[in-house]
This record gives C-alpha cells, sequence and structure tokens, in this order.
C-alpha cells in the first residue's frame, strides 16, 4: 500500500524534472516552444525535483503516512508554476522545506546521530532559500542556499556510508569545519567577500571525499560498484571545480552561470547518477540494485555538457552553450529512462525467480 503512495510522488518528481529542463533549454536560448515557468527553472529543480526526492527518500523509514504531505506539497509546486500561480507554488515550497526539517529534528531526537545534524542543518538551507525568493524574487539569493541544502545531504549521507571506514574523529571534526564554512560565507554576503570562504569550503569538502570516501576501495571493482565510484569522482572533482571557479570566474560575464551548473550539473547531478541505482528502486520498494554499462554513456555526456559549458561561458561562445543544454538534458532523461528500463526489469526478474 505505501509503495502505492510513493508512485504518484516520484511522477510528480520525474514532471518536475522534464518541466526543469525544458525550461532551462528554454532559458539557454531553445524557443520551439517556451513554457511559462521559464523563469522558475531554478525552484523547480531545486525544489520540484530534488526537494521531492529527497524528502520522500527520508520519510520512507518513518512508515507514517501523513508525512507523505510533505514531498506531495514539493511535488505539486511544479502544477502552479505552470498555471503561473507563483505565490501559490513559493507557499508549498516554504511548507514543505519547514515540513522537511521538523523531519530531520525528529530523526535527530531520537537517533542522536551526527549524520542527522547536518541533515537538518541543509533542510534549514532549502527553508532559508525558499523564504527568500518568496520574499524577494531574486534566484541569486536563493541559490546558495538550495546548494547548501544538497551539500549537507550528500555529505552527510557519504558520511553515514563511510561509518567502518577508518576515517578518525579529527578528520570528521575537520569535514564538519569545512561544511559550516559554507552557510557561514552566505551569510557573510555569497555575492560580496563571503564567496571566498564558499570556495573554500567548496574546495576543502571535496579534497576531504576525494581522500577519505570509498572511491579508492571501489573503483578496483567489477559492475556496480566500479560505476558508483567514476560517478562519485566525477562528482567531487566538479565540486572541487565549483570552488575554484567561485573565486576565479565568478566575476566574469558568464562566471555565475558556469558556477551555477558546475554545482548542479557536475556535482550534484553525478551523485544522483551514482546513487540512483541504490536508492530509486528502494523508494519504489523494489529489492535490487540494477546496473548496465550503459549508464557510463549517460555519466559521459552529463560531465561532457558541463565542462563544455564552462568552456562556452569563458570565451562567449552562445552556440556552444546552446548545444550544451542539449547534452545534459539528453544525459538526463537517458539516464532516468535506462533506469526505469533496468529496475522493471530486475524486479519482474526478481518475481519469476
Amino acid at each position: 500500500m505505501r509503495s502505492l503512495l510513493r508512485l504518484p510522488l516520484l511522477f510528480l518528481a520525474m514532471l518536475s524534472l522534464l518541466v526543469g529542463l525544458w525550461a532551462g533549454l528554454n532559458r539557454i536560448g531553445w524557443t520551439m516552444y517556451a513554457l511559462p515557468s521559464i523563469v522558475h527553472h531554478g525552484a523547480i529543480m531545486a525544489g520540484g525535483f530534488l526537494g521531492t526526492l529527497i524528502s520522500l527518500e527520508k520519510i520512507i523509514p518513518l512508515k507514517k503516512k501523513m508525512l507523505y504531505s510533505t514531498p506531495l506539497l514539493s511535488g505539486v509546486s511544479v502544477v502552479f508554476f505552470l498555471l503561473q500561480k507563483d505565490v501559490v507554488a513559493y507557499a508549498m515550497l516554504v511548507t514543505a522545506s519547514a515540513a522537511l526539517c521538523l523531519v530531520f529534528a525528529y530523526y535527530l531526537v531520537t537517533q542522536r546521530d551526527f549524520i542527522y545534524l547536518l541533515m537538518f542543518a541543509g533542510s534549514i538551507g532549502w527553508l532559508t532559500g525558499n523564504i527568500v525568493l518568496a520574499s524577494q524574487r531574486f534566484y541569486p539569493a536563493a541559490f546558495p542556499w538550495w546548494a547548501a541544502f544538497v551539500l549537507f545531504i550528500i555529505s552527510a549521507e557519504r558520511l553515514e556510508l563511510m561509518k567502518f571506514l577508518p576515517v578518525n574523529k579529527k578528520q570528521k571534526i575537520i569535514f564538519s569545519v569545512w561544511l559550516f564554512l559554507f552557510p557561514l560565507g552566505i551569510i557573510l554576503s555569497f555575492h560580496s567577500y563571503g564567496n571566498i570562504l564558499c570556495a573554500v569550503a567548496l574546495m576543502g569538502i571535496a579534497v576531504w571525499l576525494l581522500r577519505f570516501d570509498l572511491i579508492a576501495i571501489t573503483l578496483k571493482k567489477d559492475g556496480l560498484p566500479q560505476y558508483v565510484a567514476v560517478a562519485l569522482t566525477g562528482g567531487y572533482v566538479a565540486l572541487l571545480l565549483s570552488g575554484l571557479f567561485l573565486i576565479t570566474f565568478v566575476s566574469k560575464t558568464m562566471g555565475y552561470d558556469a558556477v551555477v551548473h558546475t554545482f548542479f550539473i557536475g556535482f550534484v547531478f553525478s551523485m544522483i547518477f551514482a546513487h540512483g541505482p541504490i536508492i530509486l528502486p528502494g523508494v519504489l520498494g523494489i529489492v535490487a540494485k540494477p546496473f548496465h554499462r550503459i549508464l557510463y554513456l549517460w555519466l559521459f555526456l552529463l560531465h561532457a555538457s558541463w565542462l563544455l559549458r564552462c568552456i562556452a561561458d569563458a570565451c562567449l561562445y552562445f552556440e556552444w552553450r546552446r548545444a550544451t543544454g542539449c547534452v545534459t538534458a539528453v544525459s538526463i532523461a537517458g539516464y532516468f529512462i535506462s533506469m526505469a528500463i533496468l529496475t522493471a526489469r530486475s524486479d519482474q526478474h526478481a518475481k519469476t525467480v
């Protein structure tokens, strides 16, 4: 029964992804059919897609039907963006993010684990970004808070998976310092001198993860573990470059575009590609870890797209930039279509065995 509740929520997340990608193509110069939600590309991707997926994943273990209202609110926000009811959509995102804060507060009180403190801090970032957007209607002011949201959630999940690795308490404290430097930089002004602190934080987090995460072990394996390691490595390199670009590139004409998409496409979507074969079937209640080497193709195209986009931004090659948007959309759509097929096949095989 509960798995049936998840299907419409997953559909809303995928709808948000499709609308967000199409709006992104509109913004980058493809005007075959311009959506009314073009200006809300960021909110749809960060809230309607990422917020819904993260909320859904985190409420499932609590086994409370009422909590499904959290991803429902963030997922349905895309419909109101399409209807140009922006105020309603903002209110839904603010409410959903406030609810997720309460979910992580519950986890923190009951589990008393540091990773839930990090996740709670991340949800505060999502809530703050949504409030900033609703009050100021200025996306660049909301972006760093949304970045903090996914940065803290992903970092907490990686720490949880590293629980049994020989990483001492001192190293974990250093990692935590790098993490909390990022919101400190936002508070000091992300679009001014605070960006230096944010940049240092991103580079410090990336170097730490490259050094201490599981990738050194799993790169030597075959199949899914090796693929996950490759995707994680690519994501960490993108995170490192996000910090570097934030210092050296952000003052250029297209520097902000390069930073935003290096972070969200290069880092965040690489993390999604890495965790998808493990998390997505679990969200649907399917016991499977589907994998096929075609996933490498989508991963390669994903990273090629943002790297070429950064080159296009630096050189002001706007036609290149438009082309990279298509490559990004194809890689993401291809990945999720492949995952749907592979998951369905794995589930069917499990039922016939």
